[in-house]
């Protein structure tokens, strides 16, 4: 599989003019930076890829994603409207069961648990702090972990930190119940026990 990246000079030079003079967002990278965009790609080339200020404040994080700021994000006040934070949570939640439980689960348990099939995640509640604006041109990257404390029989809470490359920012915090449900009886069911073994050993904690 090819590994999905974006040259950033590219995206850049894409920009319109209006929106590369905007201050007081600096580009970040030389014309020859690749990073890794998107859920498929593997989280050490993400992690060895994060300028230095932007890995700062994703210590501690076992998922992370980069995710690039489209013009149409944003709103008429001309920088990235809130609704576009959830959903980069979104594609961090789901890059955390890819990156930290699939490797550790067989095909089939890992499809079992992220379709509708048996018992698998259901998003009970999900609180959001934003921090700080953005605009395009620009790329997040979304930390994703679980709180160890927060894991209980049959949930669990997801912590999210979304950083600019543009500034070096932290610009929203997330938190997000999870509950394990069955799908085939419509109710709450407890986490399947291959799963905690997959979550522990992605997560360092056996």
């Amino acid at each position: 599989m090819r590994l999905l990246s974006l040259t950033t000079a590219g995206l850049r030079a894409a920009a319109p003019v209006s929106a590369r003079r905007v201050a007081p967002f600096a580009w970040p990278y030389r014309n020859t930076h690749h990073l890794p965009i998107g859920g498929l790609a593997n989280v050490e080339d993400v992690r060895k890829s994060l300028p230095e200020n932007v890995a700062k404040h994703l210590n501690g994080y076992a998922a992370l994603v980069n995710l690039p700021v489209q013009w149409g994000d944003q709103d008429s006040y001309g920088h990235l409207n809130n609704v576009q934070h959830m959903r980069y949570f979104e594609s961090g939640r789901m890059a955390y069961f890819d990156q930290i439980l699939k490797p550790n689960l067989t095909q089939k348990a890992y499809e079992d648990f992220i379709t509708p099939r048996t018992v698998g995640p259901i998003v009970k509640s999900v609180s959001m702090h934003y921090r700080a604006q953005t605009k395009y041109p620009d790329i997040v990257t979304v930390g994703v972990r679980i709180d160890p404390e927060s894991v209980k029989k049959d949930r669990f809470t997801q912590k999210a930190r979304i950083v600019s490359h543009a500034n070096g920012t932290v610009i929203a915090e997330c938190e997000c119940v999870i509950v394990t449900f069955s799908y085939e009886q419509q109710r709450k069911a407890d986490i399947p026990e291959e799963i905690m073994a997959a979550w522990r050993k992605g997560e360092g904690i056996e």
